[in-house]
């Protein structure tokens, strides 16, 4: 009888790890399918965001600001869209985009065009195209749903393949793919920005208030890239996070100061980090470090005032304000 229990009980230790192996591979399927569920889902609200003809109301909060909207949207043509953005607290503000052109009107301050075909300040631009662009710094997981809005949403979670960037979380409408709900957060869970929907209305052809924005006059150009200079210091920054590349890069005078500054852009897709350079002996800037939904770090570095912006984590803003090296040539970079 001895003998007997003990080939069962090799038995079970022999077939334990086999079944242990099974569970973890099971969670590695369930894993890749929530996944691939989250990047299907992605697509849909990107495209959702570019076609369809709808008026929301939505609230904007980011600490103690709260900032209540009205977004109209439609798709004019096959390749262009119209977007509409009222902010309802303050100076009367909007902003109109009509295909790759951005029109930002302020009482407060002033008028100006910039081209991009992408409203900023609202979400980031990387919801507008295929995860696929960001997929190398992300990822994006389907897990589950809830109501928003009164209406049935998929929540998605996106994340940050390192620490260097912060987490979104995301309720897209089962139905028709908008964007319901949006919570920007730092790699510890600590919520920083929060968008949300309150009502929204779907039409089958553009918005009314939309047919009328031919009339509307057209502000001047924030800047000419034509007229930009090039870089006029030899400081270069040396280290970013994988996947950001260079947008631009230029000399200028920052708005509203004399003072002369050398501007870099860099973006991963869906976040960008601005880079502004100075002589320290014009920029009496102290050095200080500030967190949150667009967190800033100031720094000294060979005679030059440094200030690093964007929508990141404080510390990989102070790694890319401390790997700035002065290079041995000047001119734009390549």
């Amino acid at each position: 009888m001895t003998k007997y229990v003990v080939a069962i009980a090799l038995w079970f230790v022999a077939i334990a790890p086999l079944g242990a192996l099974a569970q973890s591979d099971e969670r590695a399927e369930s894993v890749e399918r929530a996944a691939n569920a989250g990047q299907v889902w992605f697509d849909r609200m990107a495209r959702a965001l570019r076609s369809l003809n709808f008026e929301a109301t939505l609230v904007q909060s980011q600490g103690q600001r709260i900032q209540p909207l009205v977004w109209l949207h439609g798709s004019y043509d096959h390749n262009t869209d119209i977007e509409l953005l009222i902010y309802l607290n303050g100076a009367d503000t909007r902003a109109l985009r009509i295909g790759d052109q951005t029109y930002y009107y302020s009482q407060a301050g002033g008028s100006y065009t910039l081209q991009s075909d992408v409203t900023f300040g609202l979400i980031p631009p990387a919801f507008y195209k295929p995860f696929t662009q960001i997929n190398a710094q992300y990822q994006v997981i389907a897990s589950g749903g809830m109501r928003v809005t009164g209406r049935n949403a998929q929540y998605l979670r996106l994340i940050s393949r390192d620490d260097n960037r912060y987490h979104y979380d995301l309720w897209v409408d089962r139905e028709s793919g908008m964007l319901l709900k949006l919570q920007m957060m730092t790699p510890q869970g600590e919520i920083l920005e929060q968008l949300q929907v309150t009502s929204v209305k779907f039409f089958d052809v553009l918005p009314e208030q939309l047919t009328e924005v031919s009339d509307i006059q057209r502000p001047p150009k924030l800047y000419d890239l034509q007229q930009l200079t090039e870089l006029q210091f030899a400081l270069r920054p040396q280290w970013l996070p994988a996947g950001f590349e260079l947008r631009r890069a230029h000399h200028r005078k920052l708005h509203d100061t004399p003072l002369p500054t050398d501007y870099f852009l860099y973006s991963d897709g869906l976040t960008e980090v601005s880079i502004y350079v100075t002589d320290q002996r014009t920029q009496a800037l102290p050095n200080l470090a500030l967190q949150g939904p667009e967190s800033i770090v100031n720094s000294h570095v060979n005679g030059f005032a440094v200030t690093v912006v964007g929508k990141m984590p404080a510390e990989t803003l102070r790694r890319i304000g401390e790997s700035m090296t002065v290079t041995a040539t000047q001119g734009n970079p390549q």
